[in-house]
């Protein structure tokens, strides 16, 4: 019925390409997925080296988090502590001016 419709054939063109990208997207992660399975089938090994690799990361990663809270948190005790000892312990209001 409304085969022959400007809209209808343009948006045919455009789903018919992201259609093309979406199927990619699936399929590329898909065959480097099985690529994996297949070498650690063929070299057992290379599984350990993953998970280490994997162990390895997450172990620095959460290191580092911690050292940067930890620096995060001494900082808010240095801040609170030179407000308190210079004499600004007041809750201080500004009024907005417009």
């Amino acid at each position: 019925m409304f085969n022959r419709s400007p809209f209808f054939v343009q948006f045919n063109r455009v789903g018919r390409r992201a259609g093309g990208a979406a199927g990619w997207l699936l399929m590329g992660p898909g065959l480097i997925l099985a690529a994996v399975g297949l070498a650690i089938l063929v070299w057992p090994e290379l599984l350990a080296y993953m998970v280490a690799g994997l162990l390895l990361f997450a172990g620095l990663t959460m290191a580092a988090w911690g050292w940067q809270m930890n620096q995060v948190q001494r900082r808010m005790r240095n801040r609170a502590q030179n407000e308190y000892t210079n004499g600004y312990n007041e809750v201080y209001y500004e009024e907005r001016q417009y």
